[in-house]
């Protein structure tokens, strides 16, 4: 990637060829949060439309970008745009005014991206830990029974106000992409 590539909201985000190998592979080196953004970037998507499925934390998931991209396992292709609108008032959670999802990235990955940011969230020393347990469900069941298990091991580490405030974002978060996922059955038997 050229050093003199903007990251602009309407940049093209690409996974190079390293960044696949990383992503796929089971002892990669990068944390389980970084990997995880690493499954949503597929070269079709905007550095905007990723933000704006991250609600309030956008930010950060900024920040998880610019990793990968100083890691050499994203590129950027194109940008008129000098760089994310800190204005820009459509990011919201996952429950209020979603944007369509795109019909490459599942839910149950779209789900896991957005359970991770909100553990980080709750400064947890074991968010690398609990983080892997999340990335290794294949459903949303399995990541709800899985969320509700990594709620408690969190109340021992950040204590209880924090962890039912996780368990109550998870609810919304697995809410949100299984009606979604319904609809897009519905809507694919119409």
């Amino acid at each position: 990637m050229p050093a003199s590539r903007v990251l602009g909201i309407d940049s093209v985000l690409l996974r190079t060829e390293k960044g696949t190998a990383k992503m796929r592979s089971r002892t990669s080196d990068i944390t389980p949060k970084l990997r995880s953004v690493l499954f949503l970037i597929d070269g079709e998507q905007t550095l905007g439309d990723l933000l704006g499925r991250a609600g309030s934390l956008a930010n950060l998931l900024e920040s998880q970008i610019k990793q990968l991209i100083a890691l050499e396992l994203v590129a950027v292709e194109g940008s008129n745009a000098p760089g994310r609108d800190p204005n820009e008032t459509t990011a919201t959670t996952p429950v209020a005014r979603h944007k369509p999802k795109p019909a490459d990235i599942p839910p149950v990955v779209a789900a896991k991206m957005q359970l991770l940011l909100r553990l980080e969230g709750t400064g947890s020393n074991d968010v690398d830990l609990l983080g892997a347990e999340l990335l290794e469900a294949k459903t949303l069941k399995e990541l709800a029974y899985t969320a509700k298990s990594v709620t408690n091991q969190l109340s021992m580490s950040v204590g209880t106000e924090r962890s039912q405030q996780f368990w109550k974002d998870a609810k919304e978060i697995l809410t949100a992409w299984r009606d979604m996922a319904a609809r897009g059955h519905a809507e694919d038997g119409a």
